[in-house]
């Protein structure tokens, strides 16, 4: 049921972004020859109105009706050519549904498998919009059982081809982030939860470099001798969203960040080899150099 929304939302977004304003008149006649209405049915005032809720609600879109001749049209447009992890779940999303009418393409485009991206995503985001509590049968990487437990999603975060989702697991546990791929199963209850008032989930993570989260650990600010060459991927793709390059030469470049130098980052830096160094801290310096030493110790035995 959940997927059936979301084509119904992407399709809404995508013909008033493609054809501009429209009535209400218009828009259920466009309905009814859409490939998304599979059964054929009528578009209900009220099944309109609910969705353009849930499409401010999810995505932060507002469609907003211009009384002056009853038009409906995107008021902020601009946020579904933005960058950030909102357009590329409306890029996916829309994508996802125009495989599913058209089989000929599934054969001449490719995906990277992405862990529970079908089978809870859909559902998450329900929980999350309603302010429903999911019962969630769970087994971590760390433990050798299954547990099952209460759950207030609070947000999503996607990093490295994997969903993670941050809420409230009880009074023992507290807040944790846990990884959709490893649910069992995720069901919605009957329950409602509210989002605490002075939680910001953009404060909680600003900066954060990956998912983990760690008592004390606080961001600092690390600067990176970049090669000219990976200097172009950097600019393009951003390492992080504090990265400024604050010097450019004929060889290299120097980013600065502003950020939490967890295992993730650091395993980030060694992933270039070569073309990154790391300028200060002197702390995070060291220990990349400590981690490059000791492979060189393993990598030195062989012949």
């Amino acid at each position: 049921m959940a997927k059936n929304y979301f084509k119904s939302y992407i399709w809404l977004l995508e013909t008033l972004q493609s054809r501009g304003p429209l009535t209400l008149k218009e828009i259920k006649s466009l309905w009814l020859d859409s490939s998304v209405n599979d059964e054929g049915k009528n578009l209900a005032t009220r099944t309109f109105a609910n969705h353009i809720y849930a499409i401010a609600d999810i995505f932060g879109i507002d469609i907003v009706c211009d009384r002056r001749d009853n038009t409906y049209y995107i008021e902020n447009a601009e946020d579904m050519n933005g960058r950030g992890i909102r357009n590329w779940m409306l890029n996916a999303l829309s994508l996802n549904s125009l495989l599913s009418e058209g089989a000929s393409l599934r054969d001449r485009i490719f995906f990277d498998e992405v862990p529970s991206k079908d089978k809870f995503l859909a559902i998450v985001i329900q929980a999350i919009r309603d302010g429903r509590k999911l019962d969630i049968c769970y087994k971590s990487f760390r433990k050798d059982y299954e547990e099952n437990f209460v759950f207030e999603p609070y947000f999503l975060k996607e990093f490295k081809r994997r969903w993670y989702l941050y809420g409230y697991k009880g009074d023992k546990d507290g807040c944790r982030m846990i990884a959709l791929d490893r649910m069992i199963t995720a069901v919605i209850t009957s329950e409602c939860f509210t989002l605490p008032k002075e939680f910001s989930a953009k404060d909680y993570f600003g900066n954060i470099y990956g998912v983990r989260v760690y008592p004390g650990m606080k961001p600092t600010k690390v600067l990176l001798k970049v090669s000219s060459r990976q200097s172009k991927y950097f600019r393009s793709l951003p390492l992080h969203r504090s990265q400024e390059e604050i010097e450019i030469h004929n060889d290299y470049s120097i980013f600065s960040y502003f950020l939490t130098a967890d295992y993730d980052f650091k395993q980030d830096i060694l992933s270039f080899g070569k073309e990154i160094e790391v300028i200060e801290p002197k702390e995070l310096r060291i220990e990349i150099a400590q981690i490059i030493n000791s492979l060189s110790s393993v990598y030195g035995k062989t012949k």
